[in-house]
């Protein structure tokens, strides 16, 4: 896996509007706060910070592109498995999105989708979340890509964080419920009414998805996400010395000795006289 680079098609439509646009490096890193308070403890406060305290346009570009990094770094301290998100290197309001199906009715299939966040971010709606990969489920339009959101934000609040939103994309795929307000009425009535058929369709996108797999880019962007078919002359070095890593582990030690090397003798114990 690798990361690529620019917004082609999705950047013509972003790069209209100038406070859509990256400020500045995305090398900044969230500050140490000097209390000792974590660093994913320090991102909540920034990102929970009002907004009373930004008295110029500059100082709120600011605030808010570290309000995006804030997200980041929490996104990335979640336990979310099987899904990868990266924000563009060029627009910090558009992340790019990989997600490895390992489970359920869409097991094997891997879908590629963007995340766009409101020009007034962290305030406003619920980021919106396209797939660039057809999926047939009753929550995605077949047609545009559009995930319903609204099924589990019915409400968007500062609160809310992205990284949950992120955990929603993966959950859809696993838990399907009849009572889903569809974006998608075929695969709804499929779903509600003939599931035999419905499992039909999503083995289809299962397959149709991993023959786009190694596409190449749409965008030049650096931080897209893109695939390559496996090199044995690039890829077996590694996979032996994951494989390698993984058996130095196995041997090791897995806890501490309390007794005397050789017998049962505790270290605590005085020896008798």
């Amino acid at each position: 896996m690798s990361t690529n680079a620019s917004i082609s098609g999705i950047k013509s439509e972003m790069d209209s509007e100038d406070n859509l646009r990256r400020q500045g490096s995305y090398r900044k890193l969230v500050p140490i706060n000097s209390n000792g308070d974590s660093q994913l403890g320090s991102a909540v406060k920034i990102i929970d910070r009002t907004n009373s305290s930004q008295s110029s346009k500059e100082y709120a570009v600011y605030l808010q592109e570290y309000n995006i990094l804030a997200e980041y770094n929490m996104l990335r301290n979640q336990d979310l498995r099987g899904i990868y998100v990266i924000p563009s290197a060029q627009n910090s309001f558009l992340w790019f999105g990989v997600q490895f199906i390992r489970q359920g009715l869409y097991q094997g299939g891997v879908f590629r989708f963007t995340i766009t966040l409101p020009s007034n971010f962290p305030d406003g709606k619920c980021p919106n979340v396209f797939f660039q990969t057809k999926v047939f489920h009753p929550l995605i339009n077949y047609a545009t890509g559009e995930l319903n959101t609204a099924w589990g934000f019915h409400d968007w609040k500062r609160s809310n964080r992205i990284w949950q939103l992120v955990q929603y994309i993966t959950i859809i795929f696993m838990k399907l419920d009849t009572k889903m307000v569809p974006f998608n009425e075929e695969a709804s009535s499929l779903f509600e009414n003939n599931v035999e058929g419905f499992k039909e369709r999503v083995k289809k996108c299962v397959k149709d998805s991993l023959s786009v797999v190694y596409d190449p880019p749409v965008t030049d962007d650096p931080h897209y996400i893109s695939f390559s078919p496996y090199d044995r002359e690039l890829h077996d070095p590694v996979k032996r010395e994951i494989f390698k890593t993984k058996e130095e582990n196995e041997h090791k030690p897995t806890g501490y000795s309390w007794v005397q090397p050789g017998s049962l003798q505790p270290f605590s114990k005085p020896e008798a006289r």
